[in-house]
């Protein structure tokens, strides 16, 4: 009798804190710029850690081109104080940004708040703090 009442506490327990740790909300994400064909990669960092690293977001999701001038996606992400997205057009669909000396982008790409940088950006120069139904804009450049 005793063991289940203490099963009951520690799954009750249990399941709270994985409820308070594993809050998600809604990111609506608007990508402009993509031509006419290919793969949308969108990757969302929620941590410096990692980044711009493609394996290291926390979301990395991936949208067929519509076509058109524009797409808005929602994307589930894990509660932050704040992201970076990076996205990235596939154009010939090989599943990965294609880079001159691993460095460069060959494919379209942008990141959250269009930064200007030189070399490999910060996860600062990137980083949004959406407020709720706030659409980020994401505008693809070669």
């Amino acid at each position: 009798m005793h063991l289940k009442i203490l099963r009951s506490v520690f799954t009750a327990i249990g399941f709270s804190l994985a409820t308070s740790v594993a809050v998600a909300q809604d990111l609506k994400v608007r990508i402009e710029g993509a031509g006419d064909k290919g793969t949308i990669h969108l990757y969302v960092f929620s941590t410096a850690q990692g980044f711009p690293k493609e394996e290291n977001a926390a979301v990395h999701a991936t949208y067929p081109w519509p076509g058109g001038d524009f797409m808005e996606i929602m994307v589930k992400v894990p509660d932050a104080p704040g992201y970076a997205l990076m996205a990235y057009q596939d154009k010939n669909e090989d599943g990965k940004m294609n880079r001159f000396l691993g460095m460069i982008p060959q494919e379209p790409y942008a990141l959250s708040r269009n930064p200007q940088v030189m070399g490999k950006p910060k996860f600062s120069d990137a980083m949004v703090h959406p407020a709720e139904n706030e659409t980020i804009v994401l505008k693809l450049r070669d």
